[in-house]
C-alpha cells in the first residue's frame, strides 16, 4: 500500500525535475528558446503549393507507441513496466492518432487529450498527476513530432481532385475497420467535411467510436528498457532468496544446541 500512496508525490517530483532540466538547457542555449510550459507555441498546419490542398493518404495506418513516447526520451523515466497500463492510454492513443491525421493542428490534438483525460481519470489523482506530466512534456516537445507525423499522413491533391481524394480515403478507413457500413452514408460524410480542418475532426470522432482503428506498439527502445527492468527485478529476486538461504543456514550452523532446521517455516510465499 506505502509503495502506491508514494506514486503521486513521486510523480510530481519527476515533473519537476524534468521541468528544471528542461529549463537550464534552454537557457543555456539562449533566451529566444526557454520553453512556455503553459502556453507552448503553435506549429504550422501542413501546406500545399498553389491550387492544391492537403488530403488524408489513402489507407493510412493510425499508430500510437502509448503515453511514455509523447515527450519524447524524457518520458520514459516515467514509464517503465507500467508503459501502455496506464489508466489514460486511450488518450494516448487518441493523440497519436490526431497528430497522424491530415488537418488536425496540434493545438486540437493536444487540446483533446487534455479533455480525455479527465473523462478517464474521475477522481483518480493518481491519474491524473501521471497525465500531467504528459502533458508539460508535450507542451515543450515542440513542432517536430507533430510536423514528422502531417508529412507522413497528408498528400497534396488539385482542388477538382480534392472531395474524390477524401472520399477515398474515408472509404478506406470505413472497409477496414467498419466492414458492414452503408457506402452511401460514408460519400455523404465525405461531402459534409469539406475542407482538411472538418476531415481531420471527423477522423477524431472516428477514432474515438472505433478504438480499434489504432494500433497500439510499443518501440523498441521502450522494449529494451522494459526488458531491462524485468531482468534487474528478476536478478533482485534471485539475490533475496539467496541472501535468506545463506542467512538461515548461518543461523543453524551457530547454535550451540545443535537443533536442526525442522521448525523453519515454508518461504515459498517469498
Amino acid at each position: 500500500m506505502r509503495s502506491s500512496k508514494m506514486t503521486a508525490p513521486l510523480l510530481s517530483l519527476l515533473a519537476s525535475v524534468v521541468a528544471c532540466l528542461v529549463f537550464v538547457a534552454a537557457v543555456a542555449a539562449g533566451a529566444d528558446d526557454v520553453p512556455d510550459f503553459d502556453n507552448p507555441k503553435p506549429c504550422p498546419n501542413f501546406r500545399c503549393p498553389s491550387g492544391h490542398s492537403p488530403v488524408q493518404k489513402s489507407r493510412s495506418k493510425f499508430v500510437s507507441t502509448g503515453c511514455s513516447k509523447m515527450g519524447g526520451g524524457m518520458m520514459m523515466m516515467g514509464g517503465g513496466m507500467n508503459a501502455g497500463k496506464e489508466k489514460y492510454a486511450s488518450c494516448c492513443d487518441r493523440w497519436h492518432a490526431c497528430y497522424q491525421t491530415c488537418g488536425a493542428s496540434k493545438t486540437a490534438c493536444d487540446a483533446g487529450f487534455n479533455s480525455c483525460v479527465p473523462q478517464v481519470c474521475m477522481g483518480d489523482e493518481e491519474c491524473k498527476k501521471a497525465a500531467d506530466l504528459n502533458t508539460m512534456l508535450l507542451n515543450m516537445g515542440g513542432c517536430g513530432l507533430y510536423d514528422q507525423s502531417q508529412y507522413a499522413a497528408c498528400e497534396c491533391a488539385k482542388k477538382d481532385k480534392v472531395g474524390e481524394k477524401r472520399a477515398i480515403a474515408l472509404r478506406s478507413f470505413y472497409k477496414k475497420f467498419v466492414p458492414n457500413h452503408e457506402k452511401g452514408k460514408v460519400d455523404a460524410l465525405a461531402k459534409k467535411a469539406d475542407s482538411a480542418g472538418k476531415m481531420a475532426a471527423l477522423f477524431r470522432k472516428l477514432h474515438v467510436k472505433y478504438p480499434k482503428s489504432i494500433e497500439v506498439k510499443v518501440d523498441d527502445e521502450m522494449a529494451r528498457m522494459q526488458a531491462m527492468m524485468r531482468n534487474a527485478q528478476e536478478e533482485e529476486k534471485n539475490k533475496k532468496g539467496d541472501d535468506e538461504d545463506g542467512g538461515g543456514d548461518t543461523r543453524v550452523e551457530d547454535a550451540d544446541d545443535g537443533e536442526d532446521d525442522g521448525d523453519v517455516e515454508d518461504m515459498d510465499e517469498f
